[in-house]
């Protein structure tokens, strides 16, 4: 859960030369893009939709990097009456008042909770600088959160005449920084908790209550005592409100695609590469592409990562350059019952993954609302949700995080094993070359991590991880009518069914593969198709013979 949230971070202010667009970076404010004419994607339409609804309290939750900053300024600014801002955007036409209202901005990612003695002085200064805008003196115990905000609300009210709107943004920040240290946590509960016990009390003074985060805290008693709390998480009416629909792209994002190509071209002239509209369109997809929030399956593009590419001029993995989940890998090494391959694929009901992280003991809604996982498919039968990587992006970064997490510093293989990847794939090494790489890099592994747990599950898992890092196409646990292979790695001119045995025989193993005819999995492909059995020593807890067989010509 890195430090820069929302975004806020969206993008560098490109150079505009010519007809170039200009992309903020850095910038979370809706007054200051628009006033400087950078690249909006009009979300006006959803801002209308809520606050013309007979609801006022509102929660969002959305991962990280994906517009929730960006969308709560727009809501001050909307509040604010500050029509101007909002010329040629969907709710222009529509708001026919403009109404001013008073307006509380609590952005709670402005600060550091890693130490108890940091948390009333960063929360402190949040609510110090709402205080000034309505003049309010400073407390007699500024400690005491629900008087100050009370005394905010109810000053704020009688000061304009009208009902006070409350922005909360980050609401989460507080607990996230601190999910390391339960008696931390803890305490920034209850202080946390008392900052928001006013949302209730002071409910006929509130027009509006927007709360946005990455986490459900149940314990914070927000989701119970709010009065007919709006949770738009799995909303289909607003799974577009973050991030940047396929629609939007191919829409107000047109230009910057072609800008975007162009540029994709002058970089990959000397590869003799030629870049067209549709193949940047298909590999914009492919990278970002691939977030879902409710049973409507609408395509959403990471923002943060989508902008990005527009504004450097080339698409590369923007999403792990601030943070990785260490802690969540950390937890899933340890998890026995689910396997690292399994999450393309896990299939669980809504409550499983939308649970509270107060401590994570289950990875899975934690990876959720972090974006690492996302919703893929809807059986309506059974009511559950199968949950993958969003793109290859997420995948990819995923993928190499585990692996240097799982594989410390001196294992030293990491790079021997891609390299003789490469090799395989260009066709300099055969397969049992390869085999005899993987034999010297399971051997390496410390016992730390393979003298726990020891089982087949296991080393699938870092065979998984490391083919993810190296960047081979690999599948694990594809479902065939008779069984679900192990591994499944695809090469330009070959797929390898690969089946591992744990203290058994590598026979074992292919003879799985053909006794189950793994092979129809891949019948319409052109390409042939062999059967890998590896089986892992007991005692030496690395590959002690391996058997390879052409099952499909």
């Amino acid at each position: 859960m890195g430090a820069t949230r929302g975004w806020s971070t969206y993008c560098k202010m490109a150079q505009k030369e010519g007809n170039r667009r200009g992309y903020a970076v850095g910038v979370q404010t809706f007054d200051r893009i628009r006033e400087q004419g950078s690249v909006y994607i009009d979300k006006t339409e959803y801002v209308w939709k809520m606050v013309t609804t007979d609801a006022v309290n509102f929660f969002l939750s959305r991962p990280r990097r994906f517009g929730k900053s960006l969308l709560v300024d727009t809501l001050r600014c909307y509040f604010e009456g500050r029509k101007e801002l909002f010329e040629g955007l969907y709710i222009y036409n529509v708001e026919k008042e403009w109404k001013q209202y008073p307006v509380i901005f609590l952005n709670l990612s402005n600060g550091k909770y890693f130490e108890k003695e940091l948390v009333h002085p960063t929360i402190n200064v949040i609510l110090e600088q709402e205080e000034k805008k309505f003049g309010i003196a400073k407390p007699d115990d500024p400690t005491n959160y629900d008087a100050r905000l009370t005394r905010m609300i109810e000053t704020a009210y009688q000061q304009t005449g009208e009902k006070v709107v409350v922005l909360i943004d980050e609401y989460d920040a507080p607990m996230l920084d601190s999910k390391n240290d339960p008696e931390l946590q803890n305490y920034i509960r209850n202080r946390v908790r008392n900052l928001f016990s006013p949302l209730k009390a002071q409910e006929r003074y509130l027009r509006f209550v927007f709360l946005t985060g990455i986490s459900k805290f149940s314990q914070l008693s927000v989701f119970s005592e709010l009065n007919n709390l709006q949770q738009l998480t799995f909303d289909p009416n607003y799974e577009g409100i973050c991030g940047i629909t396929e629609e939007e792209l191919l829409t107000q994002m047109k230009p910057d695609i072609e800008q975007l190509c162009e540029s994709r071209n002058r970089l990959d002239a000397r590869y003799g590469i030629v870049n067209t509209y549709d193949s940047t369109v298909a590999d914009l997809k492919y990278w970002f592409d691939g977030y879902h929030f409710s049973r409507e399956m609408t395509d959403i593009y990471c923002p943060w990562s989508l902008v990005s590419a527009f504004a450097m001029g080339d698409i590369m993995n923007f999403w792990f350059s601030t943070g990785t989940p260490t802690s969540l890998i950390n937890i899933l090494r340890t998890r026995s019952d689910i396997s690292l391959p399994e999450l393309e694929g896990y299939t669980a009901k809504l409550a499983r993954f939308d649970a509270p992280t107060e401590r994570i003991t289950d990875p899975i809604p934690a990876l959720f609302q972090s974006g690492y996982l996302t919703l893929k498919e809807y059986d309506r039968r059974k009511n559950e949700w199968t949950l993958g990587f969003p793109n290859e992006e997420v995948r990819e970064g995923f993928a190499d995080c585990l692996y240097k997490y799982m594989m410390p510093d001196y294992v030293g293989s990491g790079d021997t094993l891609g390299i003789a990847f490469n090799d395989l794939r260009f066709k300099d090494k055969t397969f049992e070359q390869f085999i005899e790489v993987i034999r010297k890099w399971y051997a390496g592994i410390p016992y730390s991590i393979t003298g726990k747990n020891q089982n087949e599950q296991l080393y699938q898992s870092l065979l998984y991880a490391a083919f993810l890092a190296v960047g081979g196409d690999i599948s694990a646990e594809e479902q065939t009518s008779d069984g679900r292979m192990d591994l499944a790695l695809k090469m330009p001119d070959a797929i390898y069914i690969l089946e591992l045995k744990y203290g058994k025989t590598a026979e074992e193993a292919t003879d799985q593969i053909v006794a189950k005819n793994y092979a129809v999995r891949f019948a319409a492909d052109d390409r042939p198709v062999w059967a890998v059995g590896l089986n892992i020593s007991e005692d030496h807890r690395t590959i002690d013979s391996y058997k390879i067989v052409q099952v499909k010509q």
